[in-house]
C-alpha cells in the first residue's frame, strides 16, 4: 500500500493522520498542514527566527513561521483562534477577531456586527451584562444607579432621557409621544405634518389592539 493510501486509511479509520516526514502517527489536532501535506511541526523551524515551531506554525509564501514572527508580516491574527484573519475583521477590546469568533463571553453567541457591552475586559450581549452589573442606560451603556427613566422597554439614565428629535432633557412631567420606538416631546410631535400624525396613530391604534389580545 502506497504512503498516500496508508495515510488516508488511518486517518478515516483510526482518527488521526501520518506524518509525511518521520511517517510516524500524529495525535489528533497535533499535526500542521503544510504544502498540502501533514506533518509534526516539531520537524520545522520558522524560517525568521529558527524557532523549533509549534501548533501555531503558519505558512505563507511556500515558508512557515511561528506565530510572533508571522504577525510581524502585517497579518493579522484572530485573538480567539489564533489563525490568520483572511476576510473580515472585528477590532474590540484592543484586539482583533474573525468576525464569528468575536462572542458574548457567557452565552458564546457571535455579535455580527451587533451591540456588545465590555465589563472585566469581556465582551458581553446586553442581556448577560446586565445580568452581571444590574439596569443599563440605553444610551451611555454604563450601569443606572438611583433614579431611572423606563421607555418602550428600554432604560435610561435621567441625563440621558432626551428627545430624539430636539435632545430636549425630558422629565416625568413632560409629556411624550413615542415614535420609532424613541421619546419625542410634545413641541416637536406638534409640527409634524397632520398626515404624519394620522399615521402614527393609527400604528399606535393597532399596537393597542395587539396587546390587548
Amino acid at each position: 500500500m502506497c504512503k498516500d493510501c496508508w495515510s488516508v486509511i488511518c486517518q478515516e479509520l483510526v482518527g488521526y493522520h501520518i506524518c509525511q516526514t518521520c511517517n510516524k502517527p500524529i495525535e489528533l489536532n497535533k499535526h500542521i498542514k503544510f504544502m498540502g501535506d501533514f506533518h509534526h511541526p516539531h520537524h520545522f523551524h520558522c524560517y525568521d527566527c529558527d524557532q523549533e515551531l509549534g501548533l501555531d506554525a503558519h505558512e505563507r509564501g511556500g515558508e512557515l513561521y511561528c506565530l510572533k514572527c508571522f504577525s510581524r508580516s502585517g497579518v493579522s491574527i484572530c485573538s480567539a483562534c489564533r489563525r490568520p484573519i483572511e476576510g473580515r475583521i472585528v477590532w474590540a477590546l484592543g484586539k482583533v477577531w474573525h468576525v464569528e469568533h468575536f462572542v458574548c463571553h457567557h452565552c458564546e453567541i457571535p455579535f455580527m456586527g451587533s451591540r456588545f457591552y465590555e465589563w472585566q475586559g469581556h465582551a458581553y450581549c446586553l442581556i448577560h451584562y446586565q445580568s452581571r452589573i444590574g439596569s443599563v442606560c440605553h444610551i451611555c451603556a454604563k450601569p443606572v444607579t438611583g433614579i431611572l427613566v423606563k421607555f418602550t422597554n428600554k432604560i435610561y439614565c435621567p441625563e440621558h432621557f432626551l428627545c430624539s428629535l430636539c435632545d430636549r432633557k425630558l422629565d416625568e412631567k413632560s409629556k411624550l409621544y413615542e415614535i420609532d420606538l424613541k421619546p419625542v416631546c410634545k413641541d416637536c410631535y406638534d409640527k409634524l405634518p397632520i398626515q404624519w400624525k394620522k399615521i402614527l396613530a393609527k400604528i399606535h391604534r393597532a399596537d393597542r389592539k395587539i396587546w390587548s389580545n
